[in-house]
């Protein structure tokens, strides 16, 4: 029998614990109630109280995700202000990719959860409410280039598509050690925003 005492937790502590124990598994996507609750030391009844499904703690998992990116969006650059020249506009379409490869960098877990194959059910029920979407990010940096003149057409919903497809499959193929892929985030990501510039048409700055 053993001799360790079951955790006791005031109100409010355990969901915060069940949070962060869930945010450190390595395989967050699989992860089940049962297993978080050992992790945490209580009962699986006592997850119930405060998750109601796994899906449930997977909604608010993604949820923290996305409030994580936003704030490492939001340091790359304001959405409420419109870059000042097309220096600055190429210079936060830069900004952009390295805090996304930054992220997926530092939550591998938590990243591959919110954009996984399954996760589609979770990112839309994890609204933000009063936030700039992390979504509304990348078609602004695009506008951006157009309205400073760095590219003459207005970007299209296939240009923002082609720019993520790419930042996002630099940080995939980070997360699976592909040695082309890794290095310094600024490098790597510097490299292949200048191919999405020439890609938009740009031309090269004087």
């Amino acid at each position: 029998m053993s001799n360790v005492a079951p955790r006791r937790f005031h109100h409010g502590d355990l969901r915060r614990a069940l949070i962060e124990a869930a945010l450190a598994a390595p395989d967050i996507e699989s992860l089940s109630l049962r297993q978080l609750a050992t992790s945490v030391g209580v009962s699986a009844p006592a997850v119930y109280r405060h998750f109601e499904s796994r899906e449930a703690l997977l909604i608010t998992l993604v949820d923290i995700g996305f409030r994580r990116l936003e704030t490492y969006f939001a340091n790359a650059f304001d959405p409420a202000r419109p870059a000042a020249d097309a220096v600055e506009a190429r210079a936060r379409l830069m900004r952009l990719g390295v805090a996304y490869l930054d992220f997926a960098d530092a939550e591998p877990a938590l990243w591959r959860l919110m954009f996984g194959v399954n996760a589609v059910g979770y990112r839309s029920a994890a609204v933000p409410d009063g936030r700039t979407a992390t979504y509304n990010y990348l078609p602004l940096a695009l506008q951006d280039l157009h309205r400073t003149g760095v590219i003459a057409a207005p970007p299209s919903e296939r240009d923002a598509l082609f720019a993520w497809s790419a930042i996002h499959g630099l940080a995939t193929l980070r997360a699976g050690a592909v040695t082309a892929a890794c290095g310094p985030a600024e490098e790597v990501a510097a490299s292949l925003v200048k191919r999405i510039f020439r890609a938009l048409g740009a031309a090269e700055p004087a």
